[in-house]
């Protein structure tokens, strides 16, 4: 009680503002995705390899507790800090979306 609900995750939903992170499910990192007509390797390694980055970076988050919405969020992972969330396709998540920035910022000394 006291008004402390224990909550130490919150994260801004592009429609319903700052919510906690139980209402949510983690999509993963932005990852640029194989072509169609790819390997089957190629295709395993993007759906069950998820890389575990100590950097910021974009990821996908899903509010299935209330607008059920998929959005991204770009969080340093090393801190855990949601840094900004954004609705896909909004100027400046274009490059974001198709992998192109993955990882460009904080990825040096991310295996330190």
């Amino acid at each position: 009680m006291g008004g402390d609900d224990g909550v130490s995750l919150m994260i801004p939903c592009p429609h319903c503002q700052q919510r906690p992170a139980a209402e949510f499910h983690y999509g993963g990192p932005v990852r640029e995705r194989p072509e169609p007509d790819a390997a089957s390797d190629e295709w395993v390694a993007y759906t069950y390899d998820q890389p575990n980055r100590r950097a910021v970076q974009w990821e996908w988050w899903f509010h299935r507790a209330a607008c059920r919405e998929w959005f991204l969020v770009r969080r340093d992972t090393r801190t855990n800090q949601v840094l900004e969330s954004s609705l896909p396709g909004q100027p400046g998540t274009s490059d974001v979306v198709t992998g192109e920035a993955e990882g460009a910022e904080g990825a040096e000394g991310a295996d330190e």
